[in-house]
This record gives C-alpha cells, sequence and structure tokens, in this order.
C-alpha cells in the first residue's frame, strides 16, 4: 500500500469536496492545511492557508492587476507549521491544496517532501498543473494519485475512503 494518497483534476471538479467528506470521518486528529478562496463580492481577492489543528491562517497570494502576489512568509511560517505540528500530533495529514504558488517557498516544499517520506499518511489535492515541485510528487513510488472528473467523484470518494481506512489501520500495528 502506497503511504500518500492525492486527488487531481480540472478545477472545480469537486477535489477538496472529496477530501473534505473522506477526513470528516477520521476517527482521531487529522492536521495539515486547507486553502481557502477570500472573496470580495463575487472577486477572488486572495487565497489564504488554514492550519487544522491550530486554526492559525494567513494569506498566501493576493491579487492584483494581471496576476498575484504570492507571500512567501506565510508558506514558510504558517504553512510549514501546520505539517509539522499534523507530523508530531496527528493520525493523517491533509495538504489541501499543492500547487504553483509553493514554487517560491522552499522551506514548504522541503516540509511537503519530509511529510510524504514520514510514516504518517498524507492525503491531499495536487492542481493539475504540471511543474517540478508537483511532477516530483507525482513520481514519488509511495504515492496514489487519482485523477477525478464530474463522472468520477463518487468513484474517487469511495476510493479515498477505503485508502484512509487502510493506511490508519496499518499505522497502528
Amino acid at each position: 500500500m502506497t503511504r500518500n494518497f492525492f486527488l487531481t483534476g480540472p478545477r472545480h471538479v469537486g477535489k477538496s469536496t472529496i477530501l473534505s467528506a473522506a477526513i470528516e470521518r477520521v476517527p482521531g486528529p487529522a492536521g495539515g492545511f486547507r486553502v481557502e478562496r477570500v472573496l470580495e463580492g463575487r472577486r477572488l481577492r486572495a487565497f489564504r492557508l488554514v492550519d487544522l489543528m491550530s486554526g492559525d491562517s494567513a494569506v498566501i497570494a493576493s491579487a492584483r492587476r494581471g496576476g498575484w502576489d504570492i507571500h512567501v512568509e506565510a508558506f514558510e511560517g504558517v504553512g510549514v507549521r501546520s505539517i509539522r505540528r499534523a507530523l508530531g500530533a496527528a493520525r493523517l495529514v491533509v495538504m489541501d491544496e499543492l500547487g504553483r504558488f509553493e514554487l517560491r517557498a522552499p522551506g514548504f516544499r522541503r516540509a511537503v517532501m519530509d511529510a510524504l517520506a514520514d510514516p504518517v499518511p498524507v492525503v491531499g489535492v495536487l492542481k493539475a498543473d504540471s511543474n517540478p515541485f508537483l511532477d516530483a510528487i507525482r513520481a514519488r513510488d509511495d504515492t496514489t494519485v487519482v485523477e477525478v472528473a464530474a463522472e468520477t467523484r463518487e468513484v474517487a470518494l469511495r476510493s479515498l475512503e477505503a485508502w484512509i481506512a487502510q493506511a490508519l489501520s496499518e499505522s497502528q500495528v
């Protein structure tokens, strides 16, 4: 069995919704982080990383004309702490979601890779983009990546739930 499980696929297909539904049923603490959209009316203004165990949060990217300002210090602070905290105290590490903004945050990328090598199981969402960071995660022998499409959401949820159940039972041995 692989130690890490990620969902990937096109935008707005429900990857984070599937992940949230699966981890709601996890007995014991799940740690790590989720990324939330910050809206102003209907306009996307920023992305905020939230530590699932402490509730700490920080804006990781804010909109500017023509692109995004990346806040590396948020990744290197709250982001790294959320992963390290989860490795020390949780049964499952959640990473929702990983993408391109992290390319400028070497400490955060290192913490992700450390978590993937740790015995604590990791679940998460990978953007469908290709970049050296995401491609290195996809290439790991200890990592399963499942493509989600609108017509396969239920199958992906059942697969993730089964994987979590097995990973948690094996981690108690």
